[in-house]
């Protein structure tokens, strides 16, 4: 074989045209222990590979990683009948079993259940140890396995037909009447077939007899229990190991076998009883055994096939071609799985299919079977790629630009509040509690980002970062209305507190109430958002004096003012922090990002200035609304640019300087208009405000 050259030799002087050879020198397998011996009723002068039945082909498969159950005949069968379209037959036998009883010979127990969730054993008595038949030893040197013994031959072609790796022990060389299978213990010593001690740790499975290892499970049996040619009784394994347990057992060991690779990739833990009483068959026929009766199987833990929903219709959208149902039953049905149902099918998925878990998986294994050139080549629709952003999606970017544009950072919080801690700060909002927590400190959803800031600027603070601009744009959550309606508010929380930083400029000075409005008022001028104003109220976790409900356009829209310094006492913050909340839901389809060009004006502008003396509670933002409407659209800009309290002022009482820009696109504007319009909006102060016009 390969440099082997059959040629004419002398012996003693006698040419010679023949040779004694080896399997190996005839290049029929690799053994050259000795010469290769025919029977006696071989024909002379047929050609050696008819003789030998040789005159056949290989099939050479790439298998996927994914695809173990078909590393074996059987698999491959599976899938070709499949696309043949017609069922599997599975080669028959009649099973003859004696009167005695397998149980009563060995006990099976299993300690490690995760590394070994089957074990199955049957015994088989009286075999008689011999070389295999031809035909056994053909489809071994064909599938590029050596022939050893009829008993290990008979596990080996099993293992080819079912993908099933077998182990044989011999009975009588056991050690007990009980295997059981557990992890090794550290340090443990064991002698593989090979002639290897190994130290082990807890990573490898053992299969033993209650005392000492007899094998690596799935991966090399031991030397002491092996079958040898005095042999007479078997104890048959079939079992189904973890995968990851065995890649573990054979990097210790260091070795690779049939046997590690297959159950490394996954093995049928219910094709046990198939292939165990396979090769208990061919035992029985090959060396004359009587197989006792039943399995001694252990399975504590069934493992059950998966049943997947398949929408023959969304199968047909995905693949882009017409398949009938009855096609895909029929694919289906020839592949092993179980079909049930019309319209929208529930296929059960056998366990030597792990791979298949999903209705992706399934839609896969109709274009495989049906064939992947059935689909028809399409172009791309390039126009999905630029499918529009959802308007929320763009409103959240925006939102982001804006505030880190002006100094904010963003923190993203979790949906998760405490429910004391949230209760505490909105007594009356209500809460959607969590039946499987986290922890106890985050048992509900949260019904406002403030919870979440105040953490944050907590947690900050102990690691030294007193100086914080925040902001969120996240959700708050609610339990079902009345109508059984949940409720999810898209919101965004501002929040600063420190100073700012020290520059070359200008010195550090508290951060402030108007270096929050000054966030807000980015947003509202960048998304056209209506006017923003205040109202006084009484919001539970704001101070009395800086405690505001946000309007926006009227339309209260969230809250605004400095944290109560009880609820920062309660999370060790000594510092003042201002906060706002905004509901944002409403104002997200009127938000209109684009920028908007206007044409410069070409008429002079008018300015005036007024002071007026008012109560203390009437808000600056209703005196600038009262001076737009009353200016009727000339009022171009209207600017609070002094307050004042104190000498010369009554209590309860405050001063207010108005800087307002008259301005007409029309034309332009006599000194006689505008004094009337100032004239105008002084009256409705006073009659709407009880104002008092102060001297210059």
């Amino acid at each position: 074989a390969g440099d082997f050259e059959m040629r004419k030799a002398k012996i003693r002087g006698v040419e010679s045209t023949g040779m004694i050879c080896s399997e190996r020198e005839l290049g029929i397998s690799k053994d050259h222990s000795g010469i290769m011996v025919l029977e006696e009723k071989a024909p002379l002068g047929k050609p050696l590979i008819e003789y030998l039945d040789y005159d056949d082909y290989i099939l050479t498969f790439e298998l996927t990683p994914n695809r173990a159950d078909s590393m074996s005949a059987i698999g491959i069968a599976r899938d070709m009948a499949a696309l043949a379209s017609t069922k599997l037959r599975k080669p028959e036998f009649n099973l003859s079993e004696s009167s005695e009883k397998a149980g009563d010979y060995i006990k099976v127990s299993i300690e490690d259940r995760h590394g070994c969730p089957r074990y199955a054993a049957r015994v088989i008595r009286n075999v008689k140890i011999a070389p295999s038949p031809w035909w056994i030893k053909k489809k071994l040197l064909m599938s590029g396995i050596r022939p050893i013994s009829s008993v290990v031959d008979v596990t080996n072609l099993v293992m080819l037909e079912t993908g099933h790796p077998l182990h044989a022990f011999d009975l009588d060389r056991f050690g007990s009447d009980e295997v059981v299978v557990r992890k090794a213990g550290q340090g443990e010593k064991f002698t593989t077939l090979d002639g290897q001690e190994h130290e082990l740790t807890p990573e490898v499975l053992l299969i033993t007899n209650g005392k000492k290892a007899v094998a690596a499970g799935g991966v090399m049996g031991g030397l002491d229990s092996e079958v040898g040619d005095d042999t007479t009784s078997v104890l048959l394994e079939a079992a189904y190991f973890d995968p990851s347990v065995i890649r573990k057992s054979r990097k210790r060991l260091n070795t690779v076998s049939e046997s590690s690779s297959r159950f490394e990739k996954g093995a049928d833990p219910n094709g046990i009883p198939y292939a165990i009483d396979r090769a208990a068959f061919l035992l029985q026929e090959v060396c004359g055994g009587e197989v006792l009766s039943g399995i001694v199987d252990c399975y504590p833990q069934k493992i059950e096939p998966v049943t997947v929903s398949f929408r023959p219709k969304r199968c047909n959208y995905v693949l882009g071609i017409d398949i009938s149902e009855d096609r895909m039953k029929e694919i289906f049905t020839n592949l092993e799985f179980t079909v049930e149902g019309s319209g929208q099918l529930e296929v059960t998925v056998p366990t030597f299919r792990p791979d298949v878990e999903r209705e992706v998986d399934l839609i896969e294994e109709v274009a495989r079977i049906e064939g992947y050139d059935t689909i028809p080549d399409a172009v791309a629709n390039i126009g999905s790629l630029f499918t529009p952003r959802h308007p929320v999606d763009t409103f959240r970017d925006e939102v982001r630009k804006i505030l880190t544009g002006v100094g904010f950072d963003e923190m993203v919080g979790h949906g998760l509040a405490d429910s004391q801690f949230a209760r505490l700060l909105n007594p009356e909002s209500p809460q959607l509690r969590l039946i499987n927590t986290v922890s106890k400190e985050l048992d509900v959803m949260r019904n406002s980002l403030v919870p979440t800031a105040l953490t944050v600027i907590s947690h900050n603070i102990s690691h030294r970062s007193l100086d914080l601009r925040l902001f969120e744009i996240g959700k708050a959550y609610f339990p079902p209305d009345k109508n059984g309606a949940w409720r999810e508010d898209l919101r965004i929380l501002l929040a600063v507190t420190g100073s700012t930083s020290n520059g070359w400029r200008e010195h550090p000075r508290p951060l402030d109430f108007y270096d929050l409005t000054g966030g807000l008022e980015q947003l509202a001028d960048h998304f056209h958002w209506p006017q923003l104003s205040f109202e006084a109220a009484e919001v539970p976790f704001l101070e009395d004096d800086i405690s505001f409900n946000l309007l926006i356009g009227g339309q209260s829209s969230g809250v605004i003012g400095k944290v109560s310094s009880s609820i920062l006492g309660k999370l060790d913050i000594k510092q003042p922090v201002f906060i706002a909340e905004v509901e944002v839901e409403r104002l997200i389809p009127m938000s209109r990002p684009l920028i908007e060009f206007t044409q410069l004006p070409l008429y002079p502008a008018a300015p005036r200035d007024l002071a007026i003396v008012v109560a203390d509670n009437v808000q600056v933002g209703e005196l600038v609304s009262m001076v737009k409407r009353t200016a009727g659209g000339l009022a171009e800009s209207v600017r609070i640019f002094d307050l004042y309290t104190g000498k010369q002022i009554e209590n309860g009482r405050k001063s207010v300087a108005v800087s307002i820009t008259y301005r007409s696109r029309e034309g332009s504007l006599s000194s006689e208009q505008v004094d009337d319009l100032q004239q105008k909006v002084v009256d409705s102060l006073k009659q709407m405000f009880n104002a008092e016009i102060r001297d210059k």
